[in-house]
């Protein structure tokens, strides 16, 4: 087999590898796959080999997008931490969008991304967002939660910036956002 094809099946057989985590299901062709949004879900994160270089096709509130991960040769771990950025920024993109449903879905399966692969760092990422979403969602308790798991992945990660953005996101919620009508 040719290190292209290898570098591709590497690829494709870790995330079939870790399916059931990451919400993975492989298909034919140039697709080599999609991630799984919810089952309801009018948006779509598939992965696919285009003219030798690796491709997400993202279609979510804010249309369609492909972020270019990589040559198809790369290692995994380049894709992967690739897969996790392009993740991350859309997430970003579309949290302050009238439909954050997209955001949402795409910060889960960063957050599953990130466990597989055991990056603190994205994890951490993937957490604030969800925190994001969880204040804009007037679910104040759980979005100090998602921001005390932020600060703890951070640190594991020793990314000290984003630690302290995490910490400023939580002094930010304050205790009288969980009473009723606040």
């Amino acid at each position: 087999m040719e290190p292209v094809n290898d570098a591709a099946s590497a690829v494709a057989g870790w995330l079939s590898r870790h399916s059931a985590e990451l919400g993975w299901r492989p298909l034919s062709g140039d697709d080599v796959g999609r991630f799984d949004l919810g089952p309801d879900s009018s948006h779509s994160a598939v992965l696919q080999v285009v003219d030798d270089e690796w491709q997400l096709r993202l279609d979510t509130a804010k249309g369609r997008s492909l972020p270019v991960l990589g040559p198809v040769d790369s290692s995994l771990d380049v894709i992967l931490d690739a897969l996790m950025f392009a993740l991350y920024m859309r997430a970003t993109a579309e949290l302050d969008r009238t439909d954050r449903t997209a955001s949402a879905q795409l910060a889960l399966v960063l957050h599953r991304l990130a466990e597989a692969t055991d990056d603190a760092r994205y994890a951490g990422r993937a957490a604030l967002l969800l925190a994001g979403h969880a204040v804009k969602d007037s679910r104040y308790a759980d979005a100090r939660a998602r921001a005390e798991d932020a600060i703890r992945l951070f640190a594991i990660a020793r990314d000290l910036t984003a630690e302290e953005n995490a910490r400023a996101v939580l002094e930010s919620l304050v205790p009288s956002m969980d009473r009723p009508g606040a």
